[in-house]
């Protein structure tokens, strides 16, 4: 489940950018019926940039990966199990952090974005440069590590690990 918010970070992170000319900051008095529309623009927006969809692959794969190390429990578990999984639960929690952070007019906007052509791509790229860009972070903490480590040692506050 860590995936589809990691994804949803990155993209709240590049609309932030996107849209930096075009925030506002008035607040409207709010009623029940600009909630209602707000939630339905927050839902059409995740259904847009497929974090819906990957929620759902992610809840597969995991449920696959429960299989193949538990091949003994019977599939009728497993049925149950992916049962109680609602992909509208993570989706009603991910709602009031988009409602924290946008107003509904950023939320239309946004939708928006990803209705051009540069929005369809960026959907479509920011898997990628979240993988590629994770590879990064992996790789320059191992190296951070590994030079930590070796410092300590220098100046004695840890044993060389032979």
């Amino acid at each position: 489940m860590f995936v589809p918010a990691v994804v949803l970070s990155l993209v709240t992170t590049f609309n932030r950018a996107a849209f930096a000319q075009n925030q506002t900051n008035t607040i409207a008095p709010s009623t029940n019926a600009q909630e209602i529309e707000k939630t339905n623009n927050v839902k059409k927006l995740l259904e847009i940039t497929g974090a819906k969809n990957l929620s759902t692959q992610i809840i597969t794969q995991l449920l696959n990966d429960f299989k193949s190390e538990y091949p003994q429990v019977p599939q009728k578990f497993w049925d149950t199990f992916a049962a109680e999984l609602k992909i509208d639960d993570i989706v009603n929690e991910i709602i009031p952090i988009y409602n924290k952070y946008f107003t509904n007019e950023e939320i239309k906007q946004i939708i928006a974005f990803y209705q051009t052509p540069l929005g369809q791509k960026t959907i479509t790229v920011i898997p990628q440069i979240s993988q590629e860009s994770t590879a990064i972070g992996i790789r320059y903490g191992k190296v951070a590590a590994q030079s930590a480590l070796k410092k300590l040692e220098a100046e004695g506050y840890i044993r060389p690990n032979r």
